[in-house]
């Protein structure tokens, strides 16, 4: 959510090249490395006990270099203005202390720059975009609000990426 990224798999590879290069921490592209493993070359079958290898995102031709390379620029520019620190482990942060502030609030704490029109034109995409949840989270969403009797609403995520 706050670095605009959707939440399918191609999204996650952002988000990981983005907290990766946000901190100052070489032991940090280990993190990087292993997504790569699981979502690229599928040599990890599962990974932090939470993840299946799904391989081939990044040489699928969707533009991921590209994407991956804006989330990375992102992530080197972050810092805290609250704290002067220049890197932040985005990991380690107390969520729950920043909850209450406005997203744009979040955002300029951290110098969070904006995606590049590059990234956004090789189909990077945010939370509420479309294509900014994966078909397997749409049909959940849809079955739980029926099972609630309630209209689903995905607030712009569902469908494909334009263009």
């Amino acid at each position: 959510m706050l670095a605009d990224y959707g939440t399918t798999v191609d999204s996650e590879l952002e988000v990981f090249a983005f907290i990766t290069r946000a901190i100052d921490d070489m032991r940090a592209f280990s993190l990087l490395a292993m997504v790569v493993s699981l979502f690229e070359t599928g040599y990890l079958r599962t990974g932090a006990g939470l993840f299946e290898s799904d391989p081939g995102h990044l040489s699928a031709g969707r533009g991921m270099a590209v994407r991956i390379g804006d989330a990375m620029r992102r992530g080197a520019r972050c810092h805290d203005v609250v704290t002067g620190a220049d890197s932040i482990d985005f990991l380690r942060l107390d969520w729950f202390e920043l909850a209450a502030a406005p997203l744009g609030e979040v955002r300029a704490r951290f110098s969070l720059p904006p995606k590049s029109d590059e990234a956004r034109a090789a189909g990077s995409v945010g939370p509420w975009d479309p294509g900014g949840i994966s078909p397997f989270q749409e049909r959940a969403g849809r079955a739980l609000a029926e099972r609630e009797g309630r209209p689903y609403d995905a607030y712009g995520a569902c469908g494909t990426v334009p263009g």
